[in-house]
């Protein structure tokens, strides 16, 4: 990859877009060169429920991030979730056929291809089909089979789908907004790249994404993400109990959800008062912090234990030795990581990107992980296809039949 080529993540979120411009140096390195966020009303839980205001959104967080970064942004790797997202585990199978029985990289082909043939409905469509691991003859365990001989090529694979004109709806926005897609890619697989690094994969480990409409969730085991989903419930919802049980505007929950609340309630004197700005009332009135504290801190334990319940419909309750990481906005509210110790009774931290320069303080925090995940999602996706070209390999990511699919969908 040549010096100053631009990646860029935009994360399309339920209150607020937020596109990172990167520009790659040497060895691969991500200088951050531009950020830019704006608040977003058009989505609804991943959903897109208001195209003129999303593709408004979009317009002004992108340009604020070229205006900053110098450069003109013209494609996106864009982050897409939501409760229509569904995923499931499958199987591939291909005979070797060759009279040495060497695997190439077009019988990896052939057999990620015999993954992808799975019964869906017709208005749902792949966005990912991953490698978990491969077999060779009844060999488990394999990474890597291209070179390696044998019969029977076999691979797992996690395959995540989503609702057809849910994606197509985020399309549209963006290429309304001017600009294409590089990429379309689940929300929890790009945050991954940003917080986890290869000891946590290998070991078992939880991203639990809290945005403001949902909570996106990847469990990683022995390497390679084995589970997925989407809980409906994130931030916002936080923010609407303060507002329908205190009795206040949107907009004074937000405040008092940043400002004064925490995820429990142990160590807050029965006399600390806070001060709110009550619907029909003209005065400020007090009330007390423990009441806060316990409005947000049921509905985060809810959050939890529904996370809870899909680590274990997962299989994987008992072997994820590196626990959970927290990302997004919503693991910002105080106690959030103590909440979700006392809960899943896991070791807890929480993840914000790392690996990058240039900007970097500006998006240090778990809020753009999934914007910066994305450009290294991203980088992977070139360095692999870069790679293939060099050494004459016509093997390519088995998720750029879907990114073909995108461009030709721009061009219609």
């Amino acid at each position: 990859m040549s010096n100053n080529d631009l990646i860029v993540g935009l994360d399309i979120g339920t209150t607020k877009v937020c596109c990172v411009v990167s520009e790659i140096g040497d060895n691969n390195q991500i200088i951050v060169s531009g950020v830019g966020v704006c608040k977003s009303a058009g989505l609804k839980g991943g959903v897109v429920v208001d195209i003129d205001s999303t593709v408004h959104a979009i317009e002004e967080a992108v340009q604020l991030a070229a205006r900053q970064s110098g450069r003109e942004v013209g494609a996106v790797y864009v982050g897409v979730t939501g409760e229509h997202i569904s995923s499931l585990n499958a199987r591939g199978v291909t005979a070797i056929t060759h009279a040495d029985h060497e695997i190439d990289f077009y019988d990896i082909e052939r057999v990620l291809e015999h993954a992808r043939v799975i019964v869906l409905p017709p208005d749902r469509m792949i966005l990912h089909a991953i490698p978990r691991s491969y077999s060779i003859d009844g060999q488990e365990g394999i990474r890597s089979p291209a070179g390696m001989s044998g019969s029977r090529l076999e691979v797992e694979t996690h395959i995540v789908n989503g609702l057809r004109t849910f994606i197509e709806n985020v399309q549209k926005c963006v290429n309304r907004a001017g600009l294409n897609v590089q990429e379309m890619v689940f929300e929890p697989i790009a945050t991954a790249e940003a917080v986890l690094d290869d000891t946590e994969r290998s070991q078992g480990v939880v991203i639990v994404d809290i945005g403001g409409g949902t909570t996106d969730i990847a469990i990683f085991q022995g390497g390679a993400v084995c589970y997925s989903a989407v809980i409906p419930v994130g931030g916002n919802h936080v923010t609407n109990d303060l507002a329908t049980l205190l009795k206040v505007t949107s907009e004074e929950a937000e405040r008092i959800k940043i400002e004064h609340s925490q995820c429990s309630k142990s160590g807050i004197e029965d006399s600390e008062v806070i001060s709110v700005k009550q619907i029909g009332k003209t005065d400020m009135r007090l009330l007390k912090k423990r009441v806060v504290c316990e409005i947000v801190e049921a509905r985060m334990e809810e959050l939890f234990f529904l996370v809870q319940k899909h680590i274990k419909k997962s299989g994987c309750d008992g072997v994820l030795s590196s626990g959970i990481v927290l990302s997004g906005g919503g693991s910002l509210i105080r106690g959030a990581q103590e909440c979700a110790n006392k809960v899943l009774l896991m070791p807890v931290r929480i993840g914000s990107p790392k690996g990058i320069s240039g900007l970097s303080s500006e998006v240090d925090g778990p809020a753009y992980s999934t914007a910066v995940g994305l450009i290294q999602f991203g980088l992977k996706e070139i360095t692999d296809n870069h790679n293939h070209e060099v050494t004459g390999n016509p093997f390519q990511s088995i998720s750029k039949s879907v990114k073909n699919w995108f461009k030709g969908f721009s061009a219609n």
